[in-house]
C-alpha cells in the first residue's frame, strides 16, 4: 500500500511538471468536481457540435505585447486531457484505500506514467513553436495525437471500472481554439505581425507547404471549418508572397510531392522510419529549396539495385534534410585483406550506366557515397544520390530547371503536377553559378574527397556528363586501392585533399600509382579513365566490361587466397588484414551494427547485449592471438555475428508487439548462439570461467524472466489500446497469425501460465479482427526464417529468390510482392474472367502446394501470408537450373545426362497432371537440381497452382512466360492446359539436349511468336536428335492440342 501511494505522489508530481510546460488557458478555469465531465472521452472528436465563431473582436486594437499575451491564451486541446488524468489519478488513490486490487491500480498507475510522458513529450515540442502560424499549421497532426492520448486514456479507464461517456468539454476547447485562430486572422494588427514574421520568402514556402500538408494528411480527422480555415491561412500567407514566386492563390491547387517529409518530423540523426533502419542528413545551407526539391524529385524516382533507397525529404524551412537508408560507406572497408573492391566498383558502374541512361550524371563522387548494406558475407553497393544532377546538351543552355516532359526520370508521374510555387521560390541568384550538393563539411570527417572532373572545375560543360563521371570513378579506384592516401604521404601537409587535387589537376598531373594496383592493364584503364582531355577517356560501357573481369579475377584470386593462407606462415598482424573475405566483411563492421540494434529492441536488449559482449571479447582475444593460430577460428565466429545481425536487423524492423510474440525465437536463438560460442571457446582454450560475460547461464535466467513480465505485461492491454499500438488491419491479422502460430504449434516451449496468455490473446485478437480464418498448417512467422534480403539470385515481376536459412536448414525464399507493391502490374484480365482475391490466391496455391509429395516436385516447407512481406520456403537446389547443370557435364557425359535428366522432370510433370495442376511457366530456367542430383519442378509462378476445375480463372501473360516455350493456343491468349504443358515440356527437351534457346539466341521474340502461331516448330539441331526422338518432339508439338501425346505416354517413350 506504501508503494501504491509513492506512485501516486508521484504521478502528481509528474502531472505538475505537464501543466507548468503548458501555456494558462481559459479552459482552466473550469469546474472539477462534476466527475463524468472529466472522465469523458472525446471518442469521435470530429463529430462535436460546434461554438458560435461570430466573437466579437476588441474596439482598440492591442499592442504587440498584447498580441503576445493572446498567443499565450491560445487554447490548448491537451488540458482536457490533464484534468482526466487529474481526477483519475485521485479516485485510484481513495480505491485503493479501500478495495484489493492492488495489482490492477498499480498497473493503471504505470500506463498514466507512460501517458503522462508521451503527452509531455509532444506538447513540449509542439510549444517550442513560438509562432501561431506555425502551429496553426499544425492543427492534423495536434488534433489526431490528442485523440490518440483520449483513446489511450479510455483504456485506462475502462481497466479500472469506470464509465467512459460522451465528449462535451474536449469538443468546446476544440471549438475555441478555432474561433482564437479565426480572430487571429481577422485582427488586422496580427496579420501585420505576421506579414512581418513571414516576409522571408523561406518561411513564405514552409508555411504553405505545412499548411497543404496537414490538410492532405489529416483530413479526416479535420472537421469542415477547421479546414476552411486552413484554407483562408493559405491564402493569407499567398497574399504576403512576392508576385514573382507565382504560388498558386488556393490551398487545394497546390500539390504535394509523395517523398515530403514535414519539418517536425526530424527528431534526431538516426532512427526507423516506416520501420527501416534510416539516416538523417541535412542539406548544407547554401542549398536552396528549389535544388533540394529538384534532387529529392530526381532521387525518389530511380528505382534500381544499385542506388540507395531515398524515404523522403524536406526541402521547405531552414532545417532541410534527406531521410535515407542506412549503410556503411566504402571507405571504411579500405585495407580489409580480401574485401572485393573491383566487385564493389563494378557495381557503382552499374549505377552510373542506369543513370546515364535517364539523362542523370553525377556533380562529384568519392567512395564515401559508395554505400555497402550488409548481407551475409556479401556486401550489396549502392550509390548514394546526394550528388545526382540533370545531364544537360547545349538545347538545353536556354532553360534553367527541368520540366517533365524532358526529364525521362519523370516520365509517366504527374503526381507533382503544378507544383510550380516550390519551383519558382527563389530563382536564387547562386543556383546557375553554383550547386554545391552535400559538401564534405555535412559529412562525416572532414577528409571527404568530391572527385570532379577538370571540364566541370573549370565550367567548360553545362552539366556532368558521361566522360566526367568515368573520370570520378577512375579517381575512385585510386582512393580506393590507395587506402583513401591518394596523392601520397606527402598530402598530409594539407588540410584539405580537394586543394592537392585542384592544384595538381590544374597541373595536369596523374596521381600516384597505389602499390595494390600491380596489374599493368588495370592501371593502363585507370590512367585513360583520369585523363584530363574528355576525349581520350574511355567510354562507360568499355569501363564496364573491363571492371566485371578484373573482378572476376579478383574473386578467383581471393578463393586462392583463403584456400593457401593457411600452409603460409604469417607474420602477427592484426585481425582486419589477416581475415578471408566472409570474415572481414562481418567481424569489422557486423559488432557495431549489432551494438546499435541491441538498443533497438529495448524489451529484450540485456539479451542481445550480453551475446553481443561475449561476440566482441572472443574477437578481442582472437585478434590478440597469432595469426597464423586465428586464422582458423575466424570465419567460425564470422559465420555466428552474421547470423546474429541478420536476425536482429529484421527483428528491429518490426513493430514492437511483433517483437514481443517473437519472444520464443528470441530466447531460443540467444541460448544457441551462446552454446556455439561456449563451443567455440572451448576450441581455442579459452577459460570462460575467469570473466564475467562469459558466465551467462544465471544472468540470462534473470533476462528471459523480465522479457516474459514485459510480454505478459503488453498482452494484457485492453482491445483499444492493442490496436492503436498497430498499424491497421494487415499488422492484427499478423499479430492473431503469430500469436496462434505460438499457442498452437510451439506450445511446448511455453508454461502452462503463459501458454494461457498466448491463448486468451488469441482470442481477442481473433474477435477484433473477425477474420474467423483458421492457421494453415504450412504457415511459418518470418521470424523462424533468416534470409539475405539485399542478395537475391534471381528477381522477377512479381517477386525475388532468395538463399535462407529455416531450423538450420538450407532453403530457398520467395519474397512475393503484393498488389500494394508500386512494382508489381498485375495480369490483365478477360472481362468475363471474375475477380480473385490476391490474398486467398496465394493461401489457396500455397494449401496445393503444401500437399504434393514427390521427389521430382520441389517441396514446400512453408510460407508466410499475412502482414507486408509474403513469402514461401522450399528445399534448396544446391546445383542450380537443369540447363547448367548438365552444361557443365563434359562432351562424352552431357548426351546422357540431359536425357536422364528429361526423364525425372518429365516424371515429376506428370504427378502434377494426376493432381490436376497445370505448370504455367515450363522451361529450364524452372527446373531444378539438388545437391544428390535429382531433379526438381520449380516455381509454378505466381497464379499457377490452378485444378482443372479453375483453369478459366487463370490470368497470365506472354510477358510473364517466355514466348519460346509456349505453346501456339497460349500465345493466342487461351488458357494454359496439361497439352499446353507437353508443348513446353518438347522446348524444354530442344533446349537441354542442344544446349541452344528454342528457336536459336538469334531471333527476337515477335518473330518466334509469329512462326509458333502459324504452327511452324524450331528447326531440328544438328547431330543431337535420333530420327526417333525427333518423331516424339514433333508428337508433342502437335499444333492442334487434342492431337499431342499425353505425359504418361512421353514418360513411356523416353524409358
Amino acid at each position: 500500500m506504501n508503494c501504491t501511494s509513492s506512485n501516486m505522489r508521484r504521478t502528481a508530481s509528474r502531472l505538475d511538471k505537464v501543466e507548468e510546460a503548458m501555456p494558462a488557458s481559459p479552459s482552466m478555469s473550469s469546474s472539477l468536481s462534476d466527475t463524468p465531465a472529466i472522465l469523458e472521452s472525446p471518442t469521435s472528436m470530429t463529430e462535436f457540435h460546434e461554438m458560435s465563431t461570430k466573437l466579437a473582436t476588441p474596439a482598440v486594437p492591442p499592442t504587440r505585447r498584447h498580441l503576445h499575451r493572446r498567443r499565450r491564451l491560445e487554447p490548448h486541446l491537451d488540458h482536457h486531457l490533464t484534468d482526466r488524468l487529474e481526477l483519475l489519478a485521485r479516485y485510484l488513490q481513495r480505491a485503493s484505500k479501500i478495495t484489493n486490487h492492488e495489482a490492477l491500480h498499480t498497473q493503471a498507475q504505470r500506463s498514466i506514467g507512460d501517458l503522462l510522458d508521451n503527452i509531455h513529450n509532444f506538447f513540449s515540442a509542439y510549444e517550442a513553436e513560438k509562432r501561431p502560424m506555425w502551429r496553426l499549421a499544425q492543427t492534423g497532426r495536434l488534433v489526431q495525437q490528442v485523440e490518440s492520448f483520449h483513446r489511450t486514456l479510455d483504456a485506462i479507464t475502462a481497466r479500472c471500472g469506470l464509465a467512459v461517456v460522451t465528449p462535451g468539454e474536449a469538443g468546446r476547447m476544440r471549438a475555441e481554439r478555432l474561433v482564437f485562430f479565426r480572430s487571429y486572422l481577422e485582427d488586422h494588427a496580427a496579420a501585420s505581425v505576421s506579414n512581418s514574421r513571414v516576409r522571408d520568402p523561406t518561411d513564405q514556402l514552409e508555411l504553405l507547404t505545412m499548411l497543404k500538408h496537414d490538410a492532405g494528411q489529416f483530413d479526416t480527422v479535420l472537421t469542415a471549418d477547421e479546414l476552411e480555415l486552413l484554407e483562408r491561412a493559405f491564402t493569407f500567407i499567398a497574399g504576403c508572397c512576392n508576385t514573382a514566386m507565382n504560388v498558386e492563390p488556393q490551398l487545394r491547387l497546390m500539390s504535394l510531392p509523395e517523398w515530403f517529409v514535414a519539418p517536425y518530423e526530424r527528431t534526431k540523426q538516426k532512427l526507423k522510419w516506416q520501420r527501416a533502419a534510416v539516416t538523417v542528413q541535412k542539406t548544407p545551407q547554401s542549398m536552396t529549396s528549389h535544388e533540394c526539391f529538384t534532387l529529392a524529385s530526381t532521387w525518389s524516382r530511380l528505382q534500381h539495385p544499385r542506388i540507395m533507397k531515398l524515404f523522403g525529404a524536406c526541402h521547405v524551412s531552414r532545417r532541410r534534410f534527406f531521410v535515407v537508408a542506412e549503410g556503411t560507406p566504402l571507405t571504411r572497408c579500405f585495407g580489409d585483406d580480401g574485401f572485393p573492391l573491383w566487385r564493389a566498383l563494378h557495381e557503382a558502374a552499374l549505377a552510373l550506366r542506369y543513370l546515364h541512361e535517364r539523362r542523370v550524371g553525377l556533380d562529384y563522387l568519392s567512395c564515401a557515397d559508395l554505400v555497402l548494406f550488409r548481407s551475409g558475407d556479401r556486401d550489396a553497393v549502392m550509390l548514394a544520390g546526394f550528388n545526382l544532377k540533370k545531364m544537360k546538351s547545349a538545347l538545353d543552355s536556354s532553360t534553367s530547371k527541368w520540366t517533365q516532359d524532358e526529364d525521362p526520370v519523370l516520365e509517366d508521374d504527374d503526381s507533382e503536377a503544378g507544383y510550380d510555387d516550390v519551383d519558382i521560390v527563389r530563382q536564387d541568384r547562386e543556383a546557375d553559378s553554383k550547386l554545391q550538393v552535400l559538401p564534405e563539411e555535412t559529412r562525416e570527417g572532414s577528409t571527404k574527397k568530391n572527385w570532379q572532373a577538370p571540364e566541370l572545375k573549370r565550367r567548360e560543360t553545362l552539366g556532368p556528363t558521361e566522360a566526367s563521371d568515368v573520370f570520378a570513378l577512375g579517381m575512385c579506384v585510386i582512393e580506393a586501392f590507395s587506402n583513401g592516401d591518394v596523392w601520397g604521404n606527402n598530402a598530409e601537409r594539407y588540410q584539405n585533399d580537394d586543394n592537392i587535387h585542384d592544384n595538381r589537376t590544374s597541373k595536369n598531373e596523374m596521381p600516384p600509382r597505389p602499390a595494390a594496383l600491380s596489374d599493368t592493364w588495370q592501371w593502363a584503364l585507370v590512367e585513360r579513365m583520369c585523363s584530363h582531355d574528355p576525349q581520350t577517356r574511355p567510354s562507360l560501357t568499355e569501363v564496364l566490361t573491363s571492371f566485371q573481369v578484373f573482378a572476376k579475377d579478383e574473386e578467383k584470386a581471393n578463393t586462392d587466397l583463403s584456400s593457401t593462407k593457411r600452409r603460409r606462415k604469417l607474420r602477427p598482424h592484426s585481425l582486419r588484414q589477416t581475415q578471408p573475405r566472409a570474415t572481414s566483411a562481418s567481424i569489422a563492421c557486423a559488432l557495431s551494427e549489432i551494438q546499435a540494434w541491441c538498443d533497438e529492441a529495448s524489451e529484450s536488449s540485456a539479451l542481445n547485449h550480453q551475446v553481443y559482449e561475449r561476440m566482441d571479447d572472443i574477437a578481442a582475444r582472437l585478434e590478440a592471438m597469432d595469426a597464423s593460430v586465428a586464422i582458423s577460428h575466424l570465419p567460425v565466429l564470422a559465420a555466428l555475428v552474421v547470423r546474429f545481425r541478420s536476425f536482429l536487423q529484421r527483428h528491429v524492423n518490426e513493430n514492437p508487439l511483433m517483437r514481443l510474440a517473437a519472444t520464443r525465437q528470441v530466447i531460443e536463438m540467444n541460448v544457441e548462439l551462446h552454446g556455439e560460442l561456449d563451443a567455440l571457446m572451448d576450441r581455442l582454450r579459452f577459460n570462460r570461467s575467469g570473466a564475467s560475460i562469459h558466465s551467462w547461464t544465471s544472468q540470462q535466467a534473470v533476462y528471459r524472466a523480465q522479457l516474459w513480465k514485459r510480454m505478459r505485461l503488453s498482452l494484457e492491454i485492453d482491445t483499444q489500446t492493442l490496436i492503436s499500438k498497430l498499424d491497421g488491419e494487415q499488422e492484427l491479422s499478423l499479430l492473431g497469425t503469430l500469436l496462434a502460430f505460438e499457442a498452437k504449434k510451439r506450445k511446448a516451449s511455453y508454461s502452462d501460465e503463459h501458454l494461457e496468455l498466448l491463448q486468451t490473446a488469441v482470442v481477442r485478437v481473433e474477435e477484433t479482427y473477425q477474420s474467423g480464418s483458421a492457421l494453415p498448417s504450412w504457415f511459418i512467422p518470418p521470424y523462424e526464417v533468416l534470409f539475405k534480403e539485399l542478395d537475391a539470385f534471381s528477381r522477377g515481376a512479381l517477386g525475388s529468390i532468395h538463399f535462407g536459412k529455416w531450423q538450420n536448414l538450407d532453403v530457398m525464399v520467395k519474397k512475393v510482392l503484393t498488389p500494394e507493391d508500386t512494382e508489381v502490374t498485375m495480369p490483365l484480365r478477360g472481362a468475363k474472367e471474375p475477380a480473385i482475391d490476391p490474398s486467398q490466391r496465394f493461401i489457396d496455391e500455397m494449401s496445393t502446394w503444401s500437399t504434393l509429395e514427390h521427389p521430382n516436385v520441389l517441396k514446400l516447407f512453408g510460407a508466410c501470408h499475412v502482414g507486408q512481406n509474403r513469402f514461401f520456403l522450399s528445399e534448396y537446389a544446391a546445383q542450380g537450373t537443369i540447363d547448367s547443370f548438365v552444361a557443365s557435364k563434359v562432351d562424352k557425359e552431357r548426351g546422357a545426362c540431359a536425357r536422364r535428366m528429361l526423364h525425372d522432370a518429365a516424371l515429376g510433370l506428370h504427378y502434377l497432371h494426376t493432381r490436376n495442376i497445370v505448370h504455367m511457366d515450363l522451361r529450364c530456367s524452372n527446373i531444378l537440381v539438388d545437391s544428390q542430383d535429382v531433379v526438381k519442378l520449380a516455381d509454378f509462378g505466381l497464379s499457377s497452382l490452378k485444378s482443372t476445375e479453375n483453369l478459366n480463372d487463370a490470368t497470365i501473360t506472354q510477358t510473364e512466360i517466355g514466348s519460346r516455350w509456349m505453346a501456339p493456343e497460349c500465345l493466342s491468349g487461351e488458357t494454359p492446359t496439361f497439352a499446353s504443358n507437353v508443348f513446353s515440356f518438347a522446348m524444354c527437351a530442344i533446349e537441354l539436349v542442344s544446349g541452344e534457346l528454342p528457336w536459336g539466341s538469334e531471333m527476337t521474340d515477335a518473330a518466334v511468336r509469329s512462326k509458333a502461331r502459324k504452327g511452324l516448330l524450331p528447326p531440328r539441331p544438328e547431330h543431337c536428335f535420333s530420327d526417333s526422338e525427333w518423331a516424339l518432339i514433333e508428337r508433342m508439338c502437335c499444333y492442334d492440342p487434342k492431337e499431342r501425346i499425353t505425359m504418361s505416354e512421353v514418360i513411356r517413350m523416353l524409358m
